[in-house]
């Protein structure tokens, strides 16, 4: 007897509870969620999201091709600085001529064909030891993470960090500031410059976007 009346208590504090819950939804406005409401393409925002894709997953063969040397150098290195023999992924296989902001870096200087490796402020910029060991502080990786405390506690090689310094240093001349989630595009020699002027001892590199050093 007992059991029923439970029951017949329980399920009549139930209906009150939904009850009170509508009520409250009611009274604020607020409208559950319902997938059936979400906006749906129209079809020439479809087309030109399939014609996205389309035209990314063509410039990631193109980039892989390149990576693999099915393309060779001489088809897509125009600044003659390019070099897949540091390059750790297939995206980082595009040349500085490729890169608008890269020519109009070099305008300024009367050439925009030039290699941006050539750009006057490279040198200084992403390739002095000692600019780069003043440029780390306040730099952090995307989680969170110092560039200099890291070095300091050994976490990494002195190479390791004046590259990823470097790379930093890279989008900041010409791009400005950046923060640690936007990361822009590096091309091939500009990774091959920096690579070559701090060596891993073990040929192992990693690209700006996987500087979490």
């Amino acid at each position: 007897m007992s059991s029923s009346s439970d029951f017949s208590s329980s399920s009549s504090g139930s209906e009150a509870e939904e009850i009170f819950y509508e009520e409250i939804v009611e009274f604020s406005g607020i409208v559950p969620y319902d997938e059936d409401l979400e906006p749906l393409a129209t079809p020439e925002e479809a087309a030109e999201h399939e014609a996205r894709m389309t035209e990314e997953a063509e410039i990631e063969r193109l980039y892989q091709a390149r990576f693999t040397q099915e393309v060779e150098l001489a088809a897509w290195c125009l600044c003659s600085n390019c070099s897949v023999a540091l390059a750790t992924k297939a995206e980082e296989c595009q040349c500085c001529q490729e890169i608008d902001r890269c020519g109009e870096g070099m305008d300024q200087f009367g050439d925009p064909k030039r290699c941006i490796t050539l750009h006057p402020g490279f040198k200084e910029v992403c390739l002095s030891k000692h600019v780069l060991e003043v440029a780390a502080l306040g730099l952090k990786t995307k989680s969170g993470k110092s560039y200099k405390t890291m070095f300091i506690q050994g976490q990494r090689t002195e190479e390791e960090f004046l590259r990823a310094v470097a790379y930093r240093q890279f989008t900041r001349l010409l791009w400005d500031y950046i923060g640690s989630s936007r990361h822009y595009p590096l091309p091939c020699c500009a990774y091959n410059k920096i690579r070559k002027h701090f060596p891993d001892e073990k040929g192992q590199y990693r690209g700006f976007e996987d500087d979490d050093i």
